[in-house]
């Protein structure tokens, strides 16, 4: 199911401006995979990631009737781990992967990342500054250092650090960049590109994947799936995705829209 693009290498279409190309595209699926990133996607971005809330009634009503529809498969993926997003996005059918697509499928322990990344933790732990607004996430499998609401001066002092902690852990990790977080990973966390592809493989011929996104972790998915609808969400000229919205509100609408399409 092929999707050409309407515009630029760099500017995209607004969905809604394309939508009559885009239920074309529906319509002649046979099936749908609808993947969809959670913060700043589904939830509005917050300061903290602690700071966002479950999802509303009437958005958990509309992925609940998505879900629970024959031609669409739906999965909800963030970087987030597991734990933290069943509660978060608490909707029978919706089946959710944690930690960029890694966790919600099989995977084997990893431990010795698991001891790497804590030794990363306690490494920048005693070289960034005491007073400093950077602040670490420890996800097990990962380890966040975030700095939104840092000013310039505290980013500037902070990456090299990370990247020397990097450096010294050897070729096991590697880093993500994400909105306003440099995420420390093992090397098998190779983003979600290469997890949707992993369940792409396992849908059946005809499948139409759907993939909504606001962050550059979700570049790598637009780029493997250039047959398919790729909706980058947020102002973000340069991307890969085909087609654009502009914030979590229109993305409900969408949402809605894709419902009463396959109903």
């Amino acid at each position: 199911m092929s999707l050409s693009r309407v515009d630029g290498h760099i500017g995209t279409c607004h969905l809604f401006d394309c939508w009559p190309q885009v239920v074309l595209s529906i319509r002649s699926a046979k099936r749908l995979v609808l993947f969809i990133d959670f913060d700043g996607t589904l939830a509005p971005l917050r300061r903290r990631p602690s700071g966002v809330k479950p999802l509303d009634l009437a958005l958990r009503r509309i992925l609940r009737g998505l879900a629970g529809h024959q031609r669409l498969t739906l999965y909800v993926i963030s970087g987030r781990r597991l734990p933290e997003l069943r509660k978060l996005a608490p909707v029978p059918g919706v089946r959710l992967l944690g930690l960029h697509g890694w966790e919600g499928r099989d995977i084997p322990p990893l431990d010795e990342e698991r001891r790497l990344l804590r030794r990363a933790r306690r490494l920048l732990d005693q070289r960034l500054p005491d007073t400093s607004p950077i602040w670490l996430e420890d996800k097990g499998l990962g380890l966040a250092v975030h700095y939104r609401g840092a000013p310039q001066r505290a980013v500037r002092l902070a990456r090299p650090i990370v990247l020397e902690v990097l450096k010294v852990l050897g070729p096991r990790l590697h880093m993500v960049q994400g909105h306003k977080v440099w995420e420390l990973l093992p090397h098998q966390i190779d983003g979600k590109g290469p997890a949707v592809c992993a369940l792409l493989a396992k849908l059946p011929p005809r499948t139409l994947p759907i993939f909504v996104g606001d962050d550059a972790t979700d570049e790598s998915a637009f780029a493997v799936l250039s047959h398919g609808l790729t909706i980058r969400v947020g102002r973000n000229p340069r991307t890969k995705a085909r087609f654009r919205l502009r914030n979590p509100e229109e993305v409900k609408i969408f949402l809605r829209k894709l419902q009463a399409e396959i109903a």
